[in-house]
């Protein structure tokens, strides 16, 4: 299951058109379902981002985080549906 919910996140596939090599879309979304409302989804991701982190020879938990001068001036005036991040900028 974990594995047919990395894949869609990976390639943004919906989730009807899941290969047949997964499990039934609609068990596999049930799941899924059942793991954001307990609170799991985020619970896989910062242990994942813990990991990534010590591999990399750094401290499991981000000690700071980048906000950039045009992100504080749009906050104001944009949307937030419309809001989103640009590396290239």
């Amino acid at each position: 299951m974990l594995d047919a919910v990395r894949y869609l996140v990976n390639n943004g596939t919906k989730w009807r058109a899941m290969p047949s090599d997964f499990p039934p879309w609609d068990r596999v979304y049930a799941f899924f379902r059942r793991w954001r409302d307990h609170g799991l989804v985020t619970e896989f991701h910062d242990r994942l981002r813990g990991r990534a982190r010590e591999k990399a020879g750094r401290d499991p938990e981000p000690s700071a985080g980048v906000i950039d001068s045009q992100s504080v001036k749009a906050d104001a005036v944009v949307g937030a549906d419309s809001r989103g991040f640009a590396a290239a900028n």
